[in-house]
């Protein structure tokens, strides 16, 4: 068993059995180590597509923050009150612990070049060839994921604004700007 698996099973708070979300969480808020695994087996690689996709494709990164994100799920579980899905509310996790990322990284750029080091791994250029996905790399990270959530995760407005902890009009608003932004890089290609 991976290792996110066996944390998220010892810290996991249920019932054992049962169809439905409400289970699974009772499941796993009583430590139930199938129901870690039946979550995990069912989430892991959407979860990891909206990290990779938020971090722009880098697949190292997005592995480190998947781990980081089921931990720390364990660990909110007994917070969960079920206003959202199950799948929004780790959703919500991974987009703050991205969010620290990128704050994270950006820190470790700049104090690099104030330095005059600039880390090999952050000068490397995308193997991308797609046209879309170059552009999506290039927009502002708040844009990439919106637009991510919307179309890759196909999520609604209201579960968008939970997952990034804003308004439904922030998100709407949000969301014009990441297509415009995202129109017009890839017309500037042409």
């Amino acid at each position: 068993m991976p290792t996110v698996q066996r944390y998220l099973a010892k810290r996991a708070p249920a019932e054992s059995g049962g169809e439905g979300e409400d289970s699974l969480v009772a499941r796993l808020k009583a430590g139930d180590g199938d129901a870690a695994r039946e979550f995990f087996d069912a989430y892991a690689k959407r979860i990891h597509r909206f990290i990779w996709s938020a971090l722009g494709g880098d697949p190292r990164d997005a592995e480190d923050l998947l781990q980081e994100t089921f931990i720390a799920l364990a660990e909110a579980l007994p917070y969960f009150r079920g206003d959202a899905s199950l799948f929004t509310f780790a959703c919500a996790i991974a987009h703050r612990k991205v969010q620290s990322f990128i704050r994270r990284a950006a820190r470790r750029r700049r104090r690099a070049l104030e330095s005059g080091i600039e880390s090999p791994r952050e000068s490397l250029d995308s193997s991308e060839r797609n046209d879309v996905a170059r552009a999506m790399k290039r927009l502002d990270s708040d844009y990439r994921e919106v637009l991510m959530l919307k179309y890759v995760e196909e999520m609604k407005v209201g579960e968008m604004a939970r997952v990034m902890e804003l308004s439904e009009h922030a998100v709407e608003s949000r969301l014009a700007r990441a297509r415009r932004a995202l129109r017009a890089m890839l017309e500037a290609e042409r």
